[in-house]
């Protein structure tokens, strides 16, 4: 890669016209309170006609970056986890145009006309390319740390007049061997279709995660895991599943009996959802509830990993994803 810059935003899981987080004066009102999901960046990895639209904040008192020779730069995409340390790769675009200054999307280029996600605030861009890499948000998982990211909203690597000072190049090493990590993981031109967000389709929270079959099939696996797992420990297992105990099965040696909530990925990385039942009924009142985690679920290999509940606090941070509203009080009659 001969032209490298970095880019710096605030938080968000998709990109798509989902919320937005950051300790960013642009997503923050006068008093300092945070506006949900007011950020320019919330559409940058939303395809409009095959060109991605990415929104970079200003860097003190300069402008968007620029560089006399603004066609065919990498620009590697990073942002902050709310609540954790760290800066984390989010996604890339390559052979990327640098436009030097912040546009607003024409009519024609409004991501769905008449999508509350584009007329419902005002945003705007100051890079466009036709390709793009995207990290979904289960496969964040290694942040790094450099001085200069954490007090910049970006900076040229290499490139034309960009002076190779030591501490460039060696975030470029860094950042470069990071995407070839991330390269197996990423999604190449990211959309509604590839990668959907689960934020824009409640009725079905799950869309982002691989189809029903997919999940199936993963779900299938992971409990075969997690069996074979327990029988190597002379445990024998009861398949719990149809009732709404809290957990998937009970494994029993002699006087120990364990009950156990059953979780699965077909990824490396670990990441599940507990529904209310399992969460109140096993996480917070069984001492014998435990969760098993498989991933790899679809390979030869499997890998499970089980905590209680005290360790599924230490290793997981734990967010409500979805709420059910209910009226408390029934209408009244005409």
């Amino acid at each position: 890669m001969k032209k490298v810059l970095w880019v710096k935003f605030g938080w968000s899981e998709y990109y798509r016209g989902g919320p937005v987080d950051g300790n960013f004066g642009w997503l923050k009102d006068a008093k300092g309170s945070k506006k949900e999901g007011k950020g320019h960046e919330a559409f940058n990895f939303l395809p409009v006609n095959g060109t991605y639209y990415c929104y970079v904040p200003p860097q003190k008192k300069e402008y968007a970056p620029w560089n006399e020779d603004n066609h065919g730069w990498t620009v590697i995409c990073l942002a902050k986890r709310p609540k954790h340390t760290g800066i984390h790769i989010i996604g890339w675009y390559e052979d990327a145009t640098l436009l030097g200054r912040w546009l607003k999307p024409p009519k024609d280029k409004v991501p769905v006309e008449g999508d509350d996600r584009s007329s419902a605030y005002d945003w705007s861009y100051c890079i466009k390319s036709k390709s793009a890499f995207f990290i979904p948000p289960e496969n964040r998982m290694v942040p790094f740390s450099h001085p200069s990211v954490r007090q910049g909203k970006y900076s040229f690597l290499v490139g034309p007049d960009v002076d190779p000072k030591p501490e460039k190049k060696a975030l470029l090493t860094l950042l470069t061997s990071r995407l070839d990590q991330l390269r197996d993981v990423a999604v190449q031109q990211p959309s509604e279709e590839v990668v959907p967000d689960p934020e824009l389709n409640p009725s079905d929270p799950l869309t982002g995660f691989g189809s029903p079959e997919h999940r199936k099939k993963v779900e299938k696996a992971a409990e075969k895991a997690v069996i074979a797992y327990y029988a190597k420990r002379m445990f024998k297992s009861e398949d719990m599943t149809k009732v709404k105990c809290g957990y998937d099965f009970l494994f029993r040696k002699g006087s120990t009996s364990l009950h156990v909530e059953i979780k699965g990925t077909s990824s490396e990385n670990a990441g599940f959802f507990l529904t209310r039942n399992e969460h109140d009924a096993g996480l917070k009142k069984d001492s014998a509830w435990r969760l098993a985690m498989v991933t790899q679920a679809l390979s030869d290999n499997p890998v499970v990993q089980v905590y209680d509940a005290k360790q599924l606090l230490k290793a997981f941070d734990m967010t409500p994803y979805v709420y059910l509203g209910r009226p408390i009080f029934a209408p009244e009659s005409a």
